[in-house]
């Protein structure tokens, strides 16, 4: 009898050691992925898949040629969510930082991404505060 536990206290030990079958992840087709990269660093990507996500993206220069030169991003992407619902987020992004927009993105995460972007930036070269 006790040989008998042994062994089933064995099989159980690796059972419980064997690793769980992977999950087959779904394969999702891309039915559009474009970019376009220019000499000046602008850019733009365009991207679509199969279920329901897309991107878009377009980053323009802004001030070029000059010692204020920045990239400007504005973007969008979508999603389906567990739920099934279709999540859709805009953003736009540059010298004065990231500001998401959207169903998802909490109101007041939104307005106060806005605010700060015309708060006085930290010059690390002066030590000061600038605009």
């Amino acid at each position: 009898m006790f040989k008998f536990v042994v062994v089933f206290a064995c099989f159980a030990a690796l059972a419980l050691a064997a690793p769980a079958p992977k999950e087959e992840k779904e394969i999702v087709e891309i039915l559009k992925s474009e970019i376009t990269k220019n000499d000046n660093g602008s850019y733009q990507v365009v991207y679509e898949s199969a279920d329901g996500s897309t991107r878009e993206e377009k980053a323009t220069i802004t001030d070029e040629g000059t010692e204020d030169e920045a990239l400007e991003i504005k973007g969008s992407y979508k999603y389906i969510n567990d739920a099934g619902e279709e999540v859709e987020v805009f953003y736009t992004a540059g010298k004065n930082g990231f500001v998401p927009y959207g169903s998802i993105i909490n109101p007041e995460i939104t307005a106060v991404a806005e605010a700060a972007k015309d708060l006085p930036k930290y010059d690390e070269d002066f030590g000061k505060k600038s605009n």
